[in-house]
């Protein structure tokens, strides 16, 4: 999966532009169409990771209170189709880096789409799937220079404000009025109450210790994710999660540590780690999607910030806190893109201490909810 999706950044980047400027059009008059109680189907695009996903769904869910006939057709990378699968089982998700000639037959259906909002921020081919459409509302961000001939509606883009409403401001561009999100947290709640437990859970309390990160730079060493294994309470169960790569990280980290530990890294589906986030006191772990999953399914987070941006990624007060040092050159990752670090002395300079006080008050906190 990681193969494809850097297959499709090196073709987006290299033919993307030219595709961009065969499908670009000037736009004749100004567009004033919205999305209404009229609008049949919207497509919205969403490539991406699992947390750029469920930073998409409070906009969603307000745009579908507003507008409860409206139908979503999601086209997103396998990587986070589940989350849209979750959250909107009734509605078809498609992916377009495992059946792309079916997608794209689907894109060319004329009339099929009242509406297309396109949720990346800079790369080249979500557009030219936005412009393939023929829909008459478009709206997309206006970063790249190459997209803006493919879109009808251009909405800008702040990298320094929360993502969630940044994704929102486009909606808001197509509904033509200011929407008003849920909180992030809980907003998985119902689609997730119907998942069973995951296989091989522990006891009735557990902390949920989150062992990768996609990106280097955001990695903690697992002698210090073992140091606060050894300062949980005694009560509490520890489960590790995440990909078959971080197999050997969740190794060194059972080896360091004097707890139990339950280790199911790359033993489960989305679905049954997304359970495993539901029924857990408390989520550790890196900025990465299963942080933002975890606060989706209403358990609180400690979440480790190196490189990106708390303000933009971290969690709400109500869903849990971030650690991390204001370092002079971080947060330097913008636009999903992290500057190459010799050291990453940003995320390496946390020490277990700092967390685990982190993980106290949050704990603290959930006995009281």
């Amino acid at each position: 999966m990681k193969f494809k999706s850097n297959i499709m950044r090196v073709a987006d980047k290299i033919v993307g532009p030219a595709v961009c400027a065969v499908f670009s059009r000037a736009q004749k008059r100004i567009e004033y169409r919205r999305i209404d109680t009229d609008t049949r189907r919207v497509l919205v695009i969403r490539p991406g990771g699992i947390g750029d996903a469920v930073m998409l769904l409070p906009a969603l869910v307000s745009v579908q209170n507003m507008f409860p006939n409206i139908v979503f057709d999601f086209l997103c990378e396998s990587r986070n189709s589940e989350i849209m699968r979750l959250a909107f089982p009734h509605f078809v998700t498609m992916e377009f880096d495992t059946s792309p000639i079916s997608v794209i037959k689907r894109l060319l259906e004329r009339g099929r789409y009242s509406a297309v909002v396109d949720t990346e921020q800079f790369h080249n081919f979500s557009a030219v799937m936005c412009a393939m459409t023929r829909a008459p509302l478009r709206v997309g961000f206006k970063i790249n220079t190459n997209r803006r001939g493919l879109y009808t509606h251009l909405v800008g883009y702040d990298p320094d404000a929360p993502e969630d409403r940044q994704f929102c401001r486009l909606f808001e561009s197509a509904v033509g009025k200011e929407i008003k999100l849920p909180h992030k947290k809980n907003i998985l709640c119902d689609a997730l109450a119907g998942l069973p437990d995951a296989p091989s859970r522990p006891g009735s309390s557990y902390v949920l210790l989150h062992v990768g990160g996609s990106i280097p730079g955001k990695r903690w060493a697992s002698e210090n994710y073992a140091k606060v294994c050894d300062k949980l309470p005694e009560n509490m169960d520890i489960v590790l999660t995440g990909s078959k790569e971080d197999c050997p990280g969740a190794a060194e980290i059972i080896k360091h540590s004097h707890r139990r530990i339950t280790n199911l890294c790359g033993k489960l589906p989305l679905r049954q780690t997304a359970a495993l986030c539901r029924d857990a006191d408390l989520l550790i772990g890196p900025d990465s999607g299963i942080a933002h999953l975890a606060a989706a399914a209403g358990t609180r987070c400690v979440v480790l910030f190196g490189p990106s941006d708390p303000d933009k990624w971290g969690p709400p007060e109500e869903c849990g806190e971030a650690v991390r040092k204001k370092l002079p050159c971080s947060p330097c990752s913008i636009f999903g893109l992290t500057k190459p670090c010799s050291d990453c002395v940003c995320i390496k300079s946390i020490t277990p201490d700092e967390v685990a006080e982190a993980v106290k008050r949050q704990l603290d906190l959930c006995r009281n909810e």
